[in-house]
């Protein structure tokens, strides 16, 4: 039996021995069914990727179809999902962040062990504080889960502790051809590589503040085994007042280079501070400034950190077929725009972006310069994006369109594409039900 199917099996037993008793009356079962569906068309004009010219398009469809059943103290959760992807030639970008048709997204018992105590086991999702290390990316089409248990401890109402062991899902097929003709596989979990850790969470501090405290672990067997710890403070955003966001994590343990095991030592910091004005419909405007660092060419360590399986939306902007930025090799400083008028929300963020090593690697493009000579400037990136609920909590309409303006790394590095400026858009319509 694996690993994965031996854990439902324990789930079902462990549920069955909570949840009933032979001289207990029947207890009633609460259903509940929901879905969602959505439908994308993406275009990108001038690759920046290396080994990629011309333009690329997608059109993709995601399907998530949710049932719950509320037995006293236990939840039961099974959710399917079906994505897919259409339009793609020879030269498009296809990975499995798009592509994974009609599969197994969460399958979860969570029991309410105590009254402070909450207890999940199976697959799941699993956002953890500001996602920079552990998120469920609502722009993806098949957002990352995981298999295993996570505990939740509610101290009091401003404390709050979580621990967790997972493994990570691997998507099933995951080669070009059969991603690319929407073929069906079985998802499993990877319990080769081990995803766990703490978080700990605190409430009601002094001026409205927030604080994090965690720490998470990566462990691959016979490869990398990464140790990031980390803090945040934060003041989350309200009308009239100021706030900021600052987060900082550090990383250590081993990875594997080629074939050569190296130490790790590297570091990434977040910080965002902005004002929301007090207006019919509020304004907000902040700064933005990302590090994440890069391997030097002299150390004896490794240096680039590496951002697990953390999301990028919320700090850098659209992903899908665009998504220049990532939380590695990275020094970002930008501003950002948000405004709401009832169901309209829009956003305009503006990024200058650089590498923080200039003979590391730009790992979104697959470029490199190890002599340094391309410089660090991989360019400007400006993002916007307009939401629109034209049928409340029922149907949303949502266009985006995003450009890099390339520096001279992202021209002039061995490999780079001899195009101009890379320009985004997309449209989606989403429902649900």
């Amino acid at each position: 039996m694996s690993r994965g199917r031996g854990l439902f099996a324990a789930a079902a037993i462990w549920l069955s021995g909570a949840a009933a008793h032979p001289q207990a009356p029947q207890p009633s079962v609460e259903l509940e069914f929901s879905g969602s569906a959505r439908v994308r068309a993406e275009t990108l004009g001038a690759h920046y990727r290396a080994g990629m010219n011309g333009s690329d398009q997608l059109l993709s469809t995601q399907l998530f179809l949710r049932g719950e059943a509320r037995l006293e103290s236990v939840t039961l959760v099974g959710e399917l999902i079906d994505a897919r992807g259409y339009l793609q030639d020879d030269g498009s970008v296809i990975s499995s962040s798009a592509y994974n048709a009609a599969d197994i997204f969460q399958l979860y018992a969570e029991a309410q062990v105590s009254s402070q105590l909450t207890a999940k086991i199976g697959r799941f999702t699993m956002p953890l504080g500001s996602g920079r290390l552990s998120d469920a990316s609502s722009f993806s089409n098949m957002p990352a889960n995981f298999e295993g248990v996570r505990l939740q401890l509610d101290i009091d109402e401003n404390w709050r502790a979580i621990g967790f062991f997972t493994a990570p899902v691997i998507r099933d097929p995951a080669d070009r051809q059969a991603l690319a003709d929407n073929r069906m596989g079985l998802d499993y979990a990877d319990w080769h590589t081990r995803f766990y850790g703490a978080h700990l969470s605190r409430n009601g501090l002094p001026h409205g503040l927030r604080a994090e405290a965690y720490v998470f672990a990566l462990d691959e067997n016979g490869g990398a085994r990464l140790v990031t710890p980390g803090v945040r403070l934060r003041r989350p955003p309200q009308e009239g007042q100021y706030d900021f966001d600052a987060e900082l994590m550090l990383q250590t343990g081993h990875t594997i280079i080629g074939a050569t095991r190296r130490d790790v030592s590297a570091a990434a910091f977040q910080a965002n501070t902005g004002y929301t004005f007090e207006r019919e419909n509020p304004v907000r405007l902040s700064a933005h400034l990302s590090y994440a660092s890069g391997d030097r060419q002299r150390s004896t360590s490794w240096n680039r950190f590496d951002p697990l399986f953390g999301g990028r939306g919320s700090d850098y902007g659209h992903t899908g077929l665009f998504g220049p930025i990532a939380r590695e090799n990275l020094i970002s400083y930008g501003a950002r725009a948000e405004w709401s008028n009832g169901p309209v929300r829009a956003r305009l963020v503006a990024h200058d972006v650089y590498l923080a090593s200039r003979t590391d690697s730009w790992e979104r493009a697959r470029l490199r310069d190890g002599s340094g000579n391309s410089g660090r400037h991989i360019g400007q990136v400006i993002d916007t994006r307009v939401q629109w609920d034209a049928v409340p909590e029922r149907l949303t309409v949502e266009w985006g369109a995003a450009a890099l303006i390339k520096g001279d790394f992202a021209r002039h590095a061995p490999g780079a594409p001899d195009t101009g400026n890379s320009l985004y858009s997309y449209l989606s319509l989403s429902t649900r039900f």
